[in-house]
């Protein structure tokens, strides 16, 4: 890919970023979360809703740096081969971490099932895209 396709997918993967942070707002995903949360000792629920937060968190900074920088993380300097490496080395934790959460029984709807679906891709996509861009040698451009 030249520069210029680079730099569009880097913002559009930045754009993603946002899409999929809305729609995890959305996502009835585990059912009765909040019953559930209620459950648990007060320290645990605190840890339970701080991890989701640190998770948007790092998606919407992701997402910034992809929609803002996106011509700087593309130009393989050392500081944008960092940060493509720690963009992939995250969403290929994640796509890692998807099947040990066990959500198929709470996949219950067609519409679920795809959006998951469409998350193990988007994960997949971003590590594969982001780890070429920590790696891919730039003298080929």
């Amino acid at each position: 890919m030249h520069m210029e396709e680079w730099i569009w997918a880097v913002r559009t993967a930045g754009f993603f970023h946002f899409v999929t942070l809305i729609l995890a707002v959305f996502t009835p995903i585990p059912p009765n979360w909040d019953e559930n949360l209620a459950k648990l000792p007060e320290l645990h629920r605190r840890f339970a809703i701080a991890q989701n937060l640190a998770i948007g968190a790092v998606i919407a900074v992701f997402g910034l740096l992809c929609v803002g920088f996106a011509d700087e993380l593309a130009s393989g300097s050392t500081m944008a081969r960092l940060w493509c490496g720690a963009i992939a080395l995250w969403w290929g934790g994640r796509l890692a971490l998807l099947p040990w959460l066990g959500v198929k029984p709470s996949l219950t709807q067609p519409m679920l099932r795809v959006g998951f679906n469409l998350l193990r891709l988007e994960c997949a996509i971003y590590a594969v895209g982001f780890g070429w861009l920590a790696g891919f040698p730039r003298t080929t451009f």
